[in-house]
């Protein structure tokens, strides 16, 4: 078990709920600034940061 992927999937799970409720708390903003490319860019990172969390949430309980 190796506790710095741990730690690096809680952070990306983590940052990931924080760009989402950015996106969802100033969406009219965003999309004021950036067009549709803004909300859409946060939503593909934010799904982006879950799986890669995910992902290495899974790697740090492979045997090595």
């Amino acid at each position: 078990m190796r506790l710095s992927n741990i730690a690096i999937s809680i952070v990306c799970v983590y940052a990931a709920s924080a760009l989402m409720k950015l996106g969802n708390e100033k969406y009219e903003l965003v999309k004021a600034d950036f067009g549709i490319a803004g909300p859409l860019f946060i939503l593909a990172t934010g799904i982006f940061l879950v799986i890669l969390g995910i992902v290495v949430f899974f790697r740090a309980f492979r045997k090595a």
